[in-house]
């Protein structure tokens, strides 16, 4: 029998969920694993720690026999991490626990992620299952854990710890940890990962993509249903500025993973705006000199992307396994406006701005994702229409050829914990539905997994639809975007490279 100090266990959203002969597109999974979670593995091991991680929704798709309880009996350990940063795994998470408990009882259960920090009160409070929340960012936090717990120490003096003393007390330890940088981190040592080849080949099956990599941490924007803007990170994390990573680190970490799994392509864990457009061309250029071959999926945060940087783009990736995606959530002047009154002054995607991406996306042949959304807040039905007929034009114009990589995207959203919308619903002309943690637990328990999350359940109304609206009519905005999906350019096998 095997014996770790830690475990990891990245928590399915659905226990059981019904892959049946469409497991290849049930992207609801939600197989990935946070970023930041290999980092932390990696410090426990430099520091002389045991530790394994375990993908629970990864072994149930490579195995359907495999169960967390069995895999346990045959492994020792002090300590079980669970994540829990997309708040859609808060039922995962939690029956998880309630596992590790059955089979190890004197284990400690240790929670984290920015749905936990959020919910971490609510979480021990609750959950006797778990005996504390590490709240914010994580790899020191979870280093003194360990340290403190090996050696029978206080936990009083672990920063970001929220837990139930020998009492059974809740105490809040002081938020007192934020990375001023993240170069002394390594995010690709997957070394403890059971199955780490098959995570990437199944992450690039499942989700279109391989492996997802940070080179930063902290938002300057504060997008309304967001719970990782500006704001949110400061009152969770204690982060009140971005920090980048080097990009020769970022350098490293691509070829590392390139040399050592077959990863097709890197989605990058922070996006591209105006302001930080200098270190973008930095990175891609240092891609580019050491003649990488792998992907790029990248996210614009904020309009203008010039010309330029596609030709950048074009340049440092294969076409064949990138592509740059923009979330404008909606095409409405007016609704930006009030956006940018209430919560974001930068939130703006002018429609001529939108038609010079699509310009270019044709121009390199580089596919371009669009993702909207029915149910943003002050979206009426005129503004549902509108969208309607902007996807349905580009439906006409680029839906029919892979070459023209043009492809609207669309789901039911979710008002994140720790928003602006999250946190000041009335502003926003919603109706949050769901607000406590168990609440939370028992709706993700109720959801369904689906090909592209159409049947994602959402927890709020709008002013103009209902909550049973804008779960259909995603569905029926949907219909149009798939012809537009299935031709798109990442796809084409006819696509070799630039």
């Amino acid at each position: 029998m095997k014996s770790y100090d830690v475990i990891f266990i990245h928590p399915p959203r659905l226990l059981e969920p019904d892959y049946r002969k469409h497991a290849k597109y049930v992207r609801g999974t939600f197989i990935f694993i946070p970023m930041g979670l290999f980092a932390i593995a990696d410090l426990l091991e430099r520091k002389g720690f045991g530790v394994k991680i375990i993908n629970y929704p990864l072994e149930q798709y490579l195995n359907r026999n495999w169960t967390l309880k069995d895999d346990l009996k045959h492994i020792n350990f002090k300590i079980c991490g669970i994540d829990l940063h997309w708040i859609h795994n808060a039922y995962g998470a939690i029956e998880v626990a309630k596992i590790i408990k059955d089979v190890k009882p004197y284990a400690k259960v240790v929670i984290g992620g920015f749905s936990a920090s959020y919910y971490h009160n609510q979480i021990l409070k609750y959950y006797n299952v778990i005996d504390g929340v590490i709240r914010g960012e994580g790899e020191i936090p979870f280093l003194r854990y360990t340290q403190n717990i090996s050696k029978n120490n206080s936990l009083d003096s672990v920063p970001n710890l929220s837990y139930r003393d020998s009492s059974g007390h809740i105490k809040v330890n002081p938020l007192s940890y934020v990375a001023k940088t993240l170069d002394d981190l390594n995010f690709t040592n997957v070394s403890s990962l059971k199955n780490a080849k098959q995570y990437f080949e199944c992450s690039r099956k499942i989700m279109g993509i391989s492996f997802n990599l940070p080179i930063g941490r902290g938002c300057p924007f504060n997008c309304p249903f967001c719970g990782g803007g500006q704001k949110s990170q400061q009152n969770l994390t204690g982060r009140k500025t971005v920090v980048f990573r080097d990009p020769e680190k970022v350098l490293e970490d691509i070829t590392n993973i390139i040399d050592n799994y077959n990863i097709l392509s890197i989605f990058f864990g922070h996006g591209a705006y105006p302001s930080n457009l200098k270190y973008w061309k930095r990175l891609f250029r240092l891609i580019q000199k050491e003649k990488l071959e792998v992907g790029g999926d990248l996210e614009l945060w904020r309009l203008p992307f010039p010309k330029e940087m596609w030709n950048t783009f074009y340049k440092t990736f294969p076409r064949k396994n990138s592509s740059i995606s923009i979330s404008p959530r909606i095409m409405s002047a007016k609704v930006y406006q009030k956006i940018t009154e209430i919560c974001d002054p930068t939130f703006n995607f002018p429609e001529s701005q939108i038609r010079d991406l699509i310009k270019n996306a044709n121009l390199f042949r580089i596919t371009l994702r669009i993702w909207l959304t029915i149910g943003f807040p002050f979206q009426t039905h005129l503004d549902v229409l509108k969208d309607f007929i902007f996807a349905f034009k580009c439906f006409l114009k680029y839906g029919k050829s892979k070459l023209t990589p043009i492809t609207i995207m669309n789901e039911p959203y979710f008002v994140f914990p720790g928003s602006p919308a999250y946190e000041s619903p009335d502003i926003f002309g919603i109706n949050l539905i769901y607000k406590s943690f168990p609440e939370l637990v028992e709706i993700f328990k109720r959801s369904k997994s689906f090909f592209n999350n159409l049947l994602n359940c959402n927890n709020y109304t709008t002013e103009y639809l209902s909550h049973a609206s804008i779960r259909y009519i995603n569905m029926l905005f949907s219909l149009i975007n798939v012809p537009m999906l299935l031709t798109s350019t990442s796809n084409d096998p006819k696509i070799k490279n630039k």
